[in-house]
């Protein structure tokens, strides 16, 4: 019985995982297009300034239990590998974003002033080093669950 929960459990974790991370990959893709269309999003959660900070306090751990739980049984280097990666580079990304400029300049103020970067611009590098550490994220809890869910597995 107590397999099963842990299986269910592991599941569940890869799950809201894998919708964070494409949470956090939309938000840096279509916030400055939803803060133009949409300007009552720009004073919600989704355009606050740590926006990126609350996102990896949810990432850290959800990422570290489904992984734990997953890599316990069937114990694959990818599935660690990938997923330590995804949370290097997002780490690294939310805390140059913090010291660089207290969090997030294109969601705190929707519009960047002259001296600012446009952190969520398209040519923008940081825009691509978080949708990296993303996708290295979702590969690692696809292939994590997907490995769970096989027969291979001891759980």
């Amino acid at each position: 019985m107590s397999i099963k929960i842990v299986t269910k459990t592991q599941h569940c974790f890869d799950k809201i995982a894998i919708f964070l991370a494409a949470t956090c990959a939309v938000h840096c893709l279509l916030m400055p297009i939803i803060i133009v269309t949409l300007p009552i999003v720009a004073t919600s959660f989704f355009a606050d300034k740590n926006f990126h900070l609350w996102m990896l306090y949810l990432v850290l751990p959800t990422t570290a239990i489904a992984v734990f739980l997953g890599c316990r049984d069937h114990k694959d280097k990818w599935v660690i590998t990938l997923s330590s990666l995804g949370l290097l580079i997002l780490t690294s990304a939310t805390l140059y974003e913090l010291n660089a400029h207290g969090g997030c300049t294109t969601c705190s103020t929707g519009i960047d002033g002259p001296s600012q970067s446009h952190t969520h611009a398209p040519q923008s590098s940081i825009v691509w080093i978080n949708l990296s550490g993303g996708l290295c994220l979702i590969a690692a809890h696809t292939r994590n669950f997907r490995l769970c869910r096989s027969d291979t597995c001891n759980t």
